[in-house]
C-alpha cells in the first residue's frame, strides 16, 4: 500500500527523498558527525535547496496555468481543497523566499577576496535561506502521501503534483 502511494506521485517521491537526504546530510555535517565531510555537507545544502526551489516554482507555474485554463473559477478550485491550497501556497512562498534570499545574499558579496569568517558566515546565511524550501517540500510531500495513503487518492485532477 505504501509502495502504491509512492508510485502514484513519482515527482513528489523524488522531491521527498532528495529533501530528506539533504536535510540529514546537512544536519550530520552541521553537528560534526561526519568528520571529514562537514564543509561538503553544508555546501551541498544550498545547492540542493535552490534546485528544489526551482522545481517547486516550475511546478507551481504549471499548476497555475492549468488552474487558469480550467473551466471552474479559481475561487471554486481553491475552496474545494482549502488545506491543500494552503500547503501548496506555503511551499511556493518558501521556494520564492529561498531563491530571493540566496540570490540576494550572493549579490551582496563584495568584490575581491573574502576573509574566512566572512565566507563561513555567508555559508550559514545561504543554508538558512535554503531551509524554507526544503522544509516546505517535506511538508507538502507528507501531506500528499498522507492523502494518497489514508484516503486512497490525492488531490483530484492535479497532474502537476505528479
Amino acid at each position: 500500500m505504501i509502495r502504491a502511494a509512492l508510485a502514484a506521485r513519482p515527482l513528489q517521491t523524488l522531491k521527498f527523498a532528495v529533501a530528506l537526504a539533504v536535510l540529514v546530510f546537512g544536519g550530520l555535517g552541521l553537528f560534526g558527525v561526519l568528520p571529514h565531510q562537514q564543509l561538503t555537507a553544508l555546501l551541498w545544502f544550498p545547492v540542493v535547496a535552490v534546485a528544489l526551489a526551482l522545481v517547486v516554482v516550475g511546478e507551481t507555474l504549471v499548476a497555475g496555468y492549468r488552474a487558469v485554463r480550467s473551466d471552474d473559477p479559481l475561487a471554486v478550485q481553491s475552496v474545494v481543497r482549502p488545506a491543500y491550497t494552503l500547503v501548496r501556497a506555503v511551499e511556493a512562498a518558501a521556494a520564492v523566499l529561498t531563491l530571493a534570499g540566496i540570490a540576494g545574499a550572493i549579490a551582496m558579496v563584495p568584490d575581491g577576496p573574502m576573509a574566512g569568517p566572512g565566507a563561513i558566515g555567508l555559508l550559514f546565511i545561504v543554508v538558512a535561506f535554503g531551509l524554507p524550501a526544503v522544509v516546505g517540500v517535506l511538508v507538502r510531500t507528507t501531506v500528499e502521501f498522507y492523502s494518497e495513503f489514508v484516503s486512497g487518492g490525492g488531490p483530484a485532477g492535479d497532474a502537476a503534483s505528479n
